[in-house]
C-alpha cells in the first residue's frame, strides 16, 4: 500500500517535468549497470539507497528518487522515474536481461511493463511510456534491506 501511495505521488509530482541532458555521445548512452546522473534538469533527488538489483539505463535523466521504509521491519521500497533515448522495447528487454542476471523470476511481462521477483525478498517493476520523442521509465523496487 505505502509503494503505491509513493508511486501516486510521484506521478502526480511529475505531472508535465522533463528533465534534459543532451551533453552524452551515442557511445555513453548504451547500456550499463551504473548509476545515472543524480540531479540532471536541476530537480531534487536521492537515488543513495538504490539495492544492487534496481540498475538504472546508461543514459538516465533522472526525474524524481523516492525510497524509505515499506511499513514492515527492514523492508524498503522506492521508486525512480527517469526519461531515456532508449525505445520501449529496448528498455523492458534490457530490464528482462538485469533481472534473469541477478536471480530474479519474470513475473509480468508487456510492451510496457516488466515485474520480476525473487520470492518475497525483492522485486521490482518497470513501467515504460513514450512522452515527446524520449521513453520515461517508472521504476519500482520493494526488499528485506
Amino acid at each position: 500500500m505505502r509503494l503505491r501511495i509513493i508511486l501516486a505521488g510521484a506521478m502526480l509530482s511529475l505531472g508535465g517535468c522533463e528533465a534534459g541532458n543532451d551533453n552524452q555521445s551515442a557511445e555513453e548512452r548504451g547500456p550499463s549497470a551504473t548509476s545515472a546522473v543524480a540531479g540532471a534538469g536541476n530537480v531534487p533527488t536521492d537515488c543513495g539507497k538504490l539495492p544492487d538489483f534496481v540498475p538504472l539505463y546508461a543514459d538516465a535523466r533522472i526525474e524524481t528518487c523516492v525510497s524509505g521504509p515499506a511499513g514492515e521491519l527492514r523492508r524498503e521500497s522506492g521508486t525512480v522515474v527517469y526519461t531515456t533515448g532508449a525505445t520501449p522495447d529496448a528498455i523492458i528487454a534490457w530490464y528482462k536481461d538485469k533481472a534473469v542476471l541477478e536471480g530474479l523470476v519474470p513475473a509480468l511481462s508487456t510492451p510496457t511493463l516488466f515485474s520480476a521477483r525473487d520470492g518475497g525478498k525483492r522485486s521490482m517493476r518497470a513501467m515504460v511510456e513514450s512522452v515527446r520523442g524520449a521513453t520515461k521509465v517508472t521504476l519500482n523496487w520493494e526488499w528485506d534491506a
